[in-house]
């Protein structure tokens, strides 16, 4: 069995090897969408999601901004609202008309709050050719609370599944870009409701009034052959007092994205202690590969 004589182990290495020259051809790369937004509220913005995420719309009058942010902080950045740490400037904000020292996050959004609707993050970019012939995820860090997305014309995710500021969203997006050309994102964010657990206030800061509606987290697109693996993690079970010997448990997902079954080997090392287990996925097929002690 995996021993220790630490409380946390150094160091996980996993790697997947396929049973496919053409799946090994390339590493992965990543292609980072921070800069370069354009943002507007959706009650502002007379076109849909199909229309907005194309190179033919034009943006006239929407705020400049980089993701990581909510919509409030993008504007406090603009210039177009006033810095909500200073004085009274959060009472003035549009929107803010909930009683001082009550919890906004329990109290419904006024109707007339410019937040009460959903804002539109939009980014136009152009990917790096060499994810020609690779699977491509479009990564979101963090979403508050809400979000229909868009790419290049065509909707890859809805409201009903985009939900919890506290996930990790991962989209296949391989169909719908378009290397070596101008891809057009579209992410329309929407407000967390009283009974959502979202990410709007802590004890030591007063509830801003967008309760932080947007992207909190990085933007960015991931490529992979047709099988990636992903949240690798181990288990520590100390088996005696003295926390001298530790069991340790590997889990990993992976996913296949090919229209054919495909046979993989993923290996593994932890601290000089090697590991290995033969796959073999379904199409389309999604999988946790685990390691237990006694493997």
């Amino acid at each position: 069995m995996p021993q220790v004589k630490r409380f946390v182990p150094r160091l996980l290495m996993l790697s997947l090897a396929l049973w496919s020259s053409a799946a090994l051809a390339a590493s992965p790369a990543r292609f980072d969408l921070r800069d370069g937004w354009d943002l507007q509220s959706a009650r502002l913005v007379g076109e849909e999601g199909a229309t907005l995420s194309t190179p033919q719309y034009r943006p006239q009058g929407w705020y400049r901004t980089a993701v990581p942010s909510t919509v409030v902080a993008a504007q406090v950045a603009a210039g177009e609202l006033p810095d909500p740490y200073v004085g009274m400037n959060l009472r003035q904000i549009p929107g803010t008309t909930y009683p001082v020292g009550e919890n906004y996050t329990l109290l419904p959004m006024p109707a007339d709050s410019p937040y009460a609707s959903g804002w539109w993050y939009r980014k136009e970019f152009a990917l790096p050719r060499d994810f020609a012939g690779r699977t491509a995820w479009l990564h979101f860090g963090g979403i508050n609370y809400r979000a229909n997305i868009w790419l290049n014309g065509r909707q890859l995710a809805g409201a009903g599944e985009v939900a919890g500021a506290y996930r990790i969203y991962e989209l296949d997006a391989t169909s719908l870009l378009q290397p070596g050309e101008k891809n057009v994102l579209a992410v329309e964010t929407f407000a967390p409701t009283p009974t959502d657990l979202a990410i709007n206030w802590v004890d030591w800061n007063p509830t801003p009034p967008d309760k932080d509606m947007g992207l909190w987290g990085d933007v960015y697109l991931l490529s992979s052959g047709p099988v990636s693996l992903r949240h690798p993690f181990v288990t520590t079970h100390f088996v005696d007092p003295s926390l001298g010997r530790a069991d340790l448990t590997v889990r990993a997902e992976l996913r296949n994205t090919a229209a054919r079954p495909i046979a993989a080997v993923v290996d593994g090392e932890i601290e000089g202690v090697r590991f290995s287990q033969p796959v073999e996925l379904k199409p389309g097929e999604e999988r946790a590969v685990v390691f237990t002690p006694e493997q």
